[in-house]
């Protein structure tokens, strides 16, 4: 690493993913004896992918640097951290950031596999709450929270968006039934293959927790949505909580109750984005796409994240009465030219679609046939403009 006089870093990342091929950093000298060296970070995201322990001399360096950041700098207001394994070495430079920093935005990432590693989570977790007056954006990725209090959350005053994100372990608490709050983003995406195995035995349970953290967590200003534990009672809690919902992402697991589900949502007459997924090979998928052929109305940008037959395709096109401006769609590459055709009647009807999403084979061109390119120019023509579906949803996912 090159510091020279008036070096200025705003953002680090820093990647360990190998004990044996590490190459330390430098010493923290170098990071402050050039100004204004790393006094000015607002960005740091730590990733490390093995135990990191504070004796081994093959990364003092790095554990030197985590050890001091907090105390050089004062403006990181955004910290991500990756750990698979939350050691004694990391939790203490873990709790000063946090403590230190007028942090705005924290993503945590971490396993649980023992006692220790638990514990140094809650510490993390409760170290939280010295940041009621700063932080906005709340992301958890992968933690377990059966033994960890969520109370914390409401003592972060100016928190705008949480987010959990494959995470298991919920159970209810006093703080869903006591206190409402005010997020304007919400995710809870339970850990998918943990909820799967379990669905006979524990969805129900797992559903009615998800119903009181709905409950709990959403209200008015609520305008982001993802949740992929869908039920009658979750999507009517969603219903009667977030009137002004303008954005809903879902991932369903199971075929029952579709016909009362999807007509819910369709009718959210605020609702303009709409993502659907599904757990591969359990979900009807001809039967989901006629239901929402026949209830889709106020949508206008659809994401649809799996592959529909042509015929299914047909009558969605027929049947929809929503007006979609943009549209992403994951078909089959053999018949790419019906499929457009069938876009190209909708659009004539519609004369609402802007932007085309259509899957491709990665990082690759879309190979365009002759005939192909023929009704693109229809769709052009009518001002539909087609892209990958991949860069279409990873716009609308940022």
């Amino acid at each position: 690493m090159i510091m020279r006089k008036g070096s200025n870093l705003q953002e680090f990342v820093l990647f360990i993913n190998s004990r044996n091929y590490y190459i330390d950093l430098p010493k923290f000298s170098i990071f402050t004896i050039y100004k204004p060296g790393i006094t000015n970070l607002t960005s740091l995201s730590i990733e490390v992918y093995f135990d990191l322990v504070d004796d081994d001399k093959r990364y003092q360096n790095t554990i030197e640097f985590l050890s001091n950041v907090s105390k050089f700098c004062n403006c990181i207001i955004n910290c991500e951290f990756w750990i698979s394994n939350l050691s004694n070495a990391l939790t203490k430079p873990f709790l000063d950031i946090i403590k230190l920093q007028p942090l705005e935005r924290i993503l945590i990432d971490t396993y649980t596999d023992n006692y220790i590693e638990k514990e140094n989570v809650e510490k993390v977790i409760h170290a939280l709450e010295f940041r009621s007056k700063t932080l906005k954006q709340l992301l958890f990725r992968s933690l377990d929270f059966q033994l960890i209090d969520l109370s914390f959350i409401s003592k972060l005053e100016y928190l705008e968006n949480l987010e959990f994100v494959q995470c298991r372990g919920f159970v209810l608490q006093s703080l869903f039934y006591n206190k409402k709050f005010n997020f304007k983003q919400l995710k809870l995406w339970h850990d998918e293959d943990y909820y799967y195995d379990l669905l006979k035995d524990y969805g129900k349970k797992l559903s009615n927790i998800m119903v009181v953290m709905l409950n709990s967590f959403c209200s008015k200003s609520l305008l982001k949505l993802s949740l992929n534990i869908i039920t009658p009672d979750s999507i009517n809690a969603v219903k009667l909580c977030c009137p002004y919902i303008n954005s809903l992402n879902i991932k369903i697991f199971s075929d029952q109750s579709l016909d009362l589900i999807i007509p819910i949502i369709c009718h959210f007459n605020l609702l303009k984005t709409l993502k659907i997924e599904i757990y591969d090979g359990v979900v009807n998928i001809v039967n989901l796409v006629e239901i929402l052929a026949d209830h889709l109305l106020f949508v206008e940008y659809l994401i649809l994240d799996f592959n529909i037959d042509l015929s299914s395709f047909q009558y969605f096109i027929i049947n929809c009465k929503a007006n979609f401006k943009k549209w992403i769609i994951y078909i089959d590459n053999n018949n790419r030219k019906d499929y457009l055709l069938h876009v190209n009647n909708y659009q004539k009807i519609h004369n609402s679609l802007k932007i085309l999403g259509i899957n491709k084979f990665y990082n690759r061109d879309f190979d365009w046939t002759n005939d192909e390119l023929e009704v693109i120019g229809y769709l052009k023509d009518q001002g539909v403009d087609i892209i990958s579906s991949d860069e279409l949803d990873i716009n609308y996912l940022s």
